[in-house]
């Protein structure tokens, strides 16, 4: 018992020495969404434009789900 648990003290050892090591980088809104804007911009090709689609209102009272598999 006394080896699993030297062996179990040794690994969270490791991995909290891991964890502590790993750079941390807390970013603000604006510094995060030029980030991201920057990686989107790396993806070659053009974007796709999707054409503009019509919400309808569905009322939950009245409303027959038609299940076709």
């Amino acid at each position: 018992m006394s080896k699993l648990f030297a062996i179990v003290l040794v690994f969270a050892t490791i991995c909290l020495l891991w964890a502590t090591a790993a750079p941390t980088q807390i970013l603000d809104a604006q510094t995060a969404i030029n980030k991201i804007i920057a990686a989107y911009n790396r993806i070659p090709g053009p974007s796709v434009v999707h054409p503009w689609e019509v919400a309808t209102l569905i009322d939950p009272n009245t409303f027959v789900p038609r299940n076709y598999f």
